[in-house]
């Protein structure tokens, strides 16, 4: 547990907090406890969020939704405060690991243990379903594998059956690796998509391995909709099942109460030595891992699927126990099959060259150096995209790379370059601020010592780090796209005519919010010191 900070609340209603457990996109969850001593997870909302309609809607949603649900196998809400700031909610504090990091410091569960864990996941499951609720995240990092038995958390996601019926165009939600196959290609969601969720949980339970693989969210989510999971070394009859829960037709899985009579199991989980050897040797003292509620934080598990939200990295041990990725709250999934090379490459021809390391002049923009730099910046214009374009190769005065047709290029136009003598480059910078309204058409990028911001033509908006690795990307798709960070501070992606098709949902009426790319190779969106959006934390939302 980490100890509070000066910034940190000391008392939220009635709990007294003791220390900060983790912290996420929305809020910070702490250990709190009654005056009867009572411990429990206490999650507050981030202040920036507080007055926030679509995060009030997001939270007041989980606290119904834990309200509604009562058993054995999900977290029980506590208490809550949903009627006026600070917004906060209490839920059981359950201690144990999860299920990702159970199975990166012990391995792979054995087949019967494996098939208790499914059969009480899915009960859980099927109580959550007739209560009209759909999880839409389940996955290792949202399995806490308690004293009494497995447990099903985080419902920050969660919504009801009738509205997650519904079709939205150009989302999915989830966590790449787990969404299921007709959410990525239809964005429809019910009750046999967190089977399919299920099914790969188990899957990476038995095998220590991502069922879908390492990779790019692109690659990911191409394995999930063309090819089947990797279910190497599961005996037979439990691969069928599992295949079966995952079957690409959503009409062909299982309901969770089927799931139980198929498990058919009698183990008395809490009574295995497996389950109690696991425990003990997973990183049971990891505070983070017996929040439940949802947050991000550190531990053994979970790595991302490059190039979409590079959080953490690491696995645990053993070596065959490969981590999931993190949870992105809203993805859209690429038609085209992704490149072949190693995980996290962008796909071949996706990408234009990176050019000279050209000085890179924002006009209007803020530029902050970390270094000492013999370099004057000129800062022309009051920062309109209504700029005048620089000859080819160069970086045009508003901070973008543009091409021209040619006519005021020496080699197009034949005529001599005024000298042979080659320029000498212009460091970059090591940061810079923008201010809005800033516009990348395709082919215009941001850039920094440490990040390039780019416009793609194939529509996708993406950073690369110094070392041409993508890091982030806004996973868009399309001829003609742009980027525009606004006045009210969202950083939109629009299509050829128009259409908001992602979107960093930072918008404020009064504005006040600017673009900020880091040493750290990370972008934000931040107001007033504090970040409203996190390249290295994206939970964003589609179309």
């Amino acid at each position: 547990m980490y100890p509070l900070q000066d910034s940190d609340p000391t008392n939220m209603g009635r709990y007294r907090l003791l220390g900060r457990l983790g912290s996420g996109g929305m809020g910070s969850v702490y250990l709190g406890r009654t005056p009867g001593g009572r411990p429990a997870a206490v999650k507050v909302i981030n202040a920036h969020l507080q007055y926030d309609p679509a995060a009030l809607q997001r939270f007041r949603r989980e606290v119904e939704t834990l309200g509604t649900i009562r058993n054995a196998f999900t977290a029980a809400l506590i208490d809550a405060e949903v009627d006026s700031p600070p917004f906060w909610m209490a839920t059981e504090y359950v201690p144990g690991p999860t299920l990702a990091d159970a199975v990166a410091a012990a391995g792979p569960f054995p087949v019967d243990l494996g098939r208790a864990v499914l059969a009480a996941l899915a009960e859980g499951l099927a109580d959550v379903h007739v209560h009209g609720v759909l999880h839409r995240d389940i996955k290792p990092q949202n399995v806490i594998l308690s004293a009494t038995g497995p447990q099903l958390i985080d419902f920050g996601i969660a919504r009801s059956d009738d509205m997650a019926n519904i079709t939205q165009v150009g989302t999915a939600i989830g966590t790449p690796g787990f969404i299921a196959p007709e959410s990525l290609t239809r964005s429809e969601a019910g009750p046999p998509s967190d089977v399919f969720a299920l099914a790969v949980t188990l899957a990476y339970c038995l095998t220590g391995r991502a069922p879908y693989g390492q990779g790019s969210l692109a690659t990911v989510s191409y394995r999930t909709v063309h090819e089947d999971m990797d279910l190497a070394g599961v005996p037979a009859e439990m691969a069928e099942l599992l295949a079966l829960c995952a079957h690409k037709d959503p009409a062909m899985r299982p309901e969770p109460q089927r799931i139980v009579e198929l498990c058919a199991s009698e183990t008395d989980i809490v009574r295995h030595p497996a389950y109690q050897r696991i425990i003990a040797m997973a990183p049971a003292s990891d505070p983070t891992a017996t929040a439940t509620t949802a947050v991000a934080a550190p531990s053994a598990s979970p790595a991302p699927a490059a190039p979409y939200a590079p959080t953490e990295i690491n696995a645990g041990t053993p070596a065959a126990a490969e981590p999931a990725p993190p949870t992105v709250a809203q993805t859209r999934f690429l038609a085209s099959p992704p490149s072949t090379g190693p995980a996290g490459t962008p796909a071949r021809g996706t990408r234009p060259p990176w050019y000279r390391r050209t000085p890179l002049i924002v006009a209007g923009a803020v530029v902050t150096v970390a270094v000492v730099v013999a370099t004057v910046f000129a800062l022309q214009g009051a920062g309109s995209d209504a700029e005048a374009k620089d000859p080819k190769g160069s970086a045009s005065r508003d901070g973008s790379h543009r091409s021209t047709d040619g006519a005021d290029d020496p080699e197009a136009s034949g005529k001599p370059e005024a000298s042979e003598e080659p320029e000498s480059p212009t460091p970059l910078p090591e940061t810079l601020t923008v201010q809005p309204r800033r516009t990348l058409q395709t082919g215009e990028f941001l850039q920094t010592a440490h990040l390039k911001l780019i416009m793609q033509p194939d529509g996708n908006l993406v950073a690369y780090d110094a070392n041409d690795k993508a890091t982030w990307a806004s996973l868009t798709s399309g001829e003609n796209y742009k980027a525009v960070f606004q006045e009210d501070g969202n950083l939109v992606v629009y299509t050829a005519d128009d259409k908001p098709v992602w979107a960093t949902n930072t918008g404020y009426p009064d504005g006040g919010a600017v673009l900020e790319l880091r040493a750290d190779g990370s972008f934000a969106v931040t107001k007033n010191g504090q970040d409203l959006f996190l390249s290295t934390n994206d939970t964003t939302e589609k179309g």
